[in-house]
């Protein structure tokens, strides 16, 4: 029998013709010493990506109230662009991490989370144009 691993993240409906491109098992890959920790972080990334979506939808309530379609444009891109983007260069590289103990990875999720959250500190001020309502 194969021990070959089938990619199962992101989980996609049956009828879209794409495959998942990541594996990713917590219980399976990840030690149990920090299994819990790097669950945490998962779960900050779907608060992040839900966060994304409310605000494109308070930007379009905003929009179709007589607002600037400047906003609603730019927080369709911060969703499409930040959601995947975050997944790749913070979420991935702090699971590696702990999967296989690697420092470089650590440096990269270090990084990329900190200007994440100098971007994200800069959108909750909420200087006009941002695309944040």
């Amino acid at each position: 029998f194969s021990l070959e691993k089938t990619n199962n993240f992101p989980p996609l409906p049956k009828f879209i013709p794409l495959k998942p491109c990541f594996y990713q098992n917590f219980e399976e890959e990840i030690p149990p010493d920090h299994c819990h920790l790097v669950k945490r972080i998962y779960h900050l990334w779907i608060f992040y990506s839900i966060t994304l979506a409310i605000n494109l939808i308070g930007c379009l309530a905003w929009l179709i109230a007589g607002g600037d379609a400047t906003n609603f444009g730019l927080a369709i891109l911060w969703l499409v662009l930040f959601s995947p983007c975050s997944y790749i260069c913070w979420l991935r590289p702090i699971y590696k991490a702990f999967r296989s103990d690697s420092s470089f990875n650590f440096m990269a999720f270090f990084f990329v989370f900190a200007a994440q959250v100098v971007l994200a500190a800069l959108q909750a001020i909420g200087f006009k144009g941002w695309g944040a309502w």
